[in-house]
């Protein structure tokens, strides 16, 4: 399965955050939201950046309670992971878990097209395997 087909299903909206948002207004939004993750882009409305949970507890740990004042650009990954449409799910679970990143950025032609996650792909595969197994149930019973 490709990247396109996940986003067919699952849609290619995109929560997306200026770059000088408050961290405060950005864990809310995550929150809200029910996402772990959000694009951070310049004024230009370019992705820039990945703003995750992860990264809003690490600037916590690092710190404290004054990381809420702190700005979108501050914290972010600006080493943006991305991935394009025609990709396939094997081959990003692989890069996820090498480079130790939940979510992924789908560009189109330098354009941000959607954001997948590690449960986004985990669930496609999910649904190719119970696919393939119910064409071997069917393969098998036709058989006997």
């Amino acid at each position: 399965m490709i990247v396109r087909q996940i986003l067919k299903s699952k849609g290619s909206t995109v929560v997306a955050v200026p770059a000088v948002e408050p961290i405060a207004n950005i864990a809310t939004l995550l929150t809200e939201s029910r996402i772990g993750a959000v694009v951070v882009r310049n004024g230009a409305g370019n992705p820039v950046g990945i703003l995750s949970e992860r990264d809003i507890v690490e600037g916590l740990a690092n710190q404290g309670a004054s990381v809420l004042d702190a700005t979108a650009e501050e914290l972010m990954t600006s080493d943006i992971i991305s991935c394009s449409p025609d990709d396939h799910i094997d081959g990003l679970m692989q890069v996820m878990t090498d480079r130790r990143v939940r979510h992924l950025p789908v560009l189109e032609r330098g354009r941000l097209a959607g954001i997948i996650s590690i449960g986004d792909l985990v669930k496609a595969r999910i649904g190719e395997l119970e696919t393939e197994g119910e064409a071997l149930q069917r393969y098998i019973g036709a058989g006997a």
